[in-house]
């Protein structure tokens, strides 16, 4: 024999899973809830118990109907409550304050979205939609009116004049932006690591591209010529590969300030920085992909190792410095928190580079975090030396 209150937290339940559909819709109604009225063996056993829970529905107050059911007692025919009958979502929701709050903010956002921006789609994204907290749902609308309105506005996303909106937002609710403005793509943005749905969604909402910046020092001085005696700059892809003199040594640094702790003049040697996790970056520059002397120095963590990995899978070929573990155990102390493996296995990597990844590997899964030992944290009077005596080993 159910009770009023496991009713009712049935009702929540069912409204938290079935409500999105029913915003649609679908649902069939009256919805009928059996409240499980006493057996006949029930009735036989102990009559008095069974009215008692009958009275508890007597004194119900909650929302729908009340149905009743003549059933045999050894006292005679009794009336008794058979059955919960709701004639819509608004009764379901009535169960408890939460969810009618939940199915009034429901309607009232459908409502304005679907008024608003007709074309819209909301298959899968009710829930989401009600969900989003009040000022969310207001960038929502101000950004969806506004990109509506200028198709094409070719403007940087930054320069957008939409209050709250930056590049993080708009990864973040990318989907339901495109979905309020009817568009027929219906796969999720979300930034892949090379930026390339970036570029996508960029280009759905008619906005500029950025270019893809790379940081360069150049440590020639014959090569630095041709750019009128500048050591440090940033250049785009498209412009690094019209290079007329190119360099035969290329050295990747993971981080921007390392870059520019290069002091010394070395010949033929470009170095490129500050794109940690953007293998495809460094990819697509074609004096990278054709060097045969490429040196790679970065955090000793997974996401280090990976990026080697990768950079081999797309044929470069590439040497690594202080990546290994005995960098590792001398600098331990100066290690910290990370982020653990993405992947469990890399196939590019060399031996020793396999050995520390597998530590890696074996450190995760055994402490709540990966291991980060940042290349700017060892000592610059121990890296320096090792380092420029790669570059002059690549030289030879």
């Amino acid at each position: 024999m159910r009770q009023p209150d496991e009713i009712i937290a049935l009702l929540r339940h069912r409204f938290d899973k079935d409500y999105p559909r029913w915003a649609r819709g679908d649902g069939t109604w009256p919805m009928r809830v059996s409240l499980q009225p006493p057996t006949i063996t029930q009735r036989s056993d102990d009559p008095v118990a069974c009215h008692e829970w009958a009275q508890l529905w007597h004194q119900y107050r909650g929302p729908g109907t009340i149905h009743h059911q003549n059933m045999k007692f050894p006292t005679g025919l009794h009336s008794m409550p058979h059955a919960l009958v709701l004639d819509g979502p608004v009764d379901a929701a009535a169960a408890c304050a939460e969810s009618a709050d939940t199915w009034r903010r429901c309607g009232q956002r459908l409502i304005t979205l679907q008024s608003r921006f007709p074309s819209a789609r909301f298959d899968g994204l009710i829930r989401r939609i009600t969900e989003l907290d009040p000022q969310d749902f207001d960038r929502l609308v101000d950004a969806v009116a506004w990109l509506g309105a200028n198709p094409t506005s070719g403007l940087l996303l930054r320069q957008l004049p939409i209050k709250g909106i930056n590049t993080k937002w708009l990864m973040r609710h990318a989907h339901l932006v495109l979905s309020m403005l009817g568009d027929d793509d219906t796969e999720p943005v979300q930034d892949d690591g090379d930026g390339q749905r970036r570029l996508r969604l960029h280009r759905r909402l008619g906005l500029r591209i950025p270019p893809d910046l790379v940081q360069v020092a150049v440590l020639d001085p014959e090569l630095r010529a041709q750019f009128a005696g500048m050591r440090h700059f940033a250049a785009g892809i498209d412009d690094l590969n019209l290079w007329p003199n190119r360099p035969r040594i290329v050295v990747l640094l993971e981080n921007k300030e390392t870059g520019y702790a290069l002091i010394d003049d070395l010949p033929d040697t470009v170095v490129l920085h500050g794109e940690g996790f953007s293998v495809l970056h460094y990819a697509r520059i074609d004096w990278v992909r054709a060097a045969t002397r490429v040196l790679y120095w970065g955090d000793i963590d997974a996401a280090g190792l990976q990026f080697v990995s990768d950079l081999r899978g797309y044929g470069i070929s590439v040497r690594t410095v202080m990546m290994n573990r005995e960098t590792l155990d001398m600098f331990a102390d100066l290690s910290g928190d990370g982020a653990g493996p993405q992947r469990r296995t890399l196939p590019n990597l060399e031996d020793e580079e396999q050995d520390l990844y597998s530590l890696l590997v074996e450190y995760a899964d055994t402490h709540s975090s990966g291991i980060l030992l940042e290349q700017e944290r060892i000592p610059w009077t121990h890296a320096y030396p090792l380092l420029l005596g790669e570059i002059g080993r690549l030289a030879c």
